[in-house]
């Protein structure tokens, strides 16, 4: 594992570390400033590989073909992806900086006052995220772990902000170094990735649509989706407090089967009552999900 950057640490002579983010299984997030845009802040993930102490020529090669696909994702609720370099045989990518707090921060706060998130305000959060999978799912992409943790509430204007969008787990787990034998590492968080997708890395658009209405699950509830989740009959304990609109559409979006599910975006957003709100809907309506050899994924 490569030490830490310490602050002050310039990349590339423009990118000025400021200090450490968080650190995951994939690598580390830098807050820096970049001295080539007026110290403009942005996001710095150093990528880590999983085996042995650097990427490989082949990985290297897969992150720059990865990497010019998030370049031209254009959403403003998604952080805008602006380079990728190797330095000292260290791989970094650079991204906007989303000044904000997690959904599972936000979560965890309620919890401590005894609240969690009322219907209206889990409606309000599904209507103004399903617009940025569509978008992604409108360009063959499945971005496969969403979670609280993966969504951001902006301070500027409170919309939610699906973070952590980049080539990481999808090199890592696609990438073994040369006579490995090891088992790829599933991507997606146990509990909010269906299980298709933690068995065998398969994923499709209700597959996203299935980890967001988890996701919306705990936040109405403040329970993680072990608490919760009835791993006999294969089915959510939600709470009857909820309006039999909502009830049906999280139950569905969470069927166990693939098929069961809401098939697209603008499925679940109809059934949701969110026509004319969710904007970017409207240009995949109609379309089949695209099976999983067509299905690009890309999630750190």
């Amino acid at each position: 594992m490569q030490p830490i950057l310490t602050p002050g640490t310039t990349l590339q002579n423009r990118y000025r570390v400021l200090q450490e983010l968080g650190h995951g299984g994939f690598g580390r997030t830098y807050l820096a400033e970049d001295v080539g845009r007026f110290n403009e802040r942005c996001a710095v993930k150093e990528l880590e590989p999983q085996q042995g102490d650097q990427f490989s020529d082949k990985a290297l090669q897969l992150f720059q073909r990865e990497a010019n696909i998030l370049y031209n994702i254009e959403h403003p609720q998604i952080p805008k992806f602006q380079a990728i370099f190797e330095e000292n045989q260290r791989l970094f990518l650079v991204q906007d900086y989303i000044d904000g707090v997690t959904y599972r921060d936000l979560i965890n706060q309620r919890l401590q006052q005894g609240m969690t998130f009322a219907e209206a305000e889990v409606r309000q959060f599904l209507q103004q995220i399903l617009p940025v999978l569509a978008h992604i799912h409108g360009k063959g992409i499945i971005h496969r772990d969403i979670s609280p943790d993966n969504i951001m509430q902006r301070r500027a204007d409170s919309l939610p902000v699906l973070i952590d969008f980049g080539v990481v787990k999808e090199v890592v787990t696609r990438i073994q170094p040369p006579g490995s034998h090891s088992q790829a590492t599933s991507v997606g968080k146990l509990g909010y990735a269906p299980s298709e997708q933690m068995q065998s890395g398969r994923a499709y658009p209700s597959s996203d649509l299935y980890a967001l209405a988890v996701t919306a699950i705990v936040l109405l509830t403040g329970k993680e989706p072990q608490e919760i989740f009835d791993d006999v009959n294969l089915t959510w304990n939600l709470p009857n407090t909820l309006s039999p609109g909502l009830l049906q559409v999280l139950r569905r979006a969470t069927s166990y089967r693939p098929g069961d599910r809401y098939q697209s975006v603008s499925e679940m957003a109809q059934a949701l009552g969110a026509v004319g709100t969710v904007g970017t809907v409207g240009a995949i309506a109609g379309q089949p999900a695209p099976p999983p050899s067509q299905v690009r994924t890309v999630a750190v």
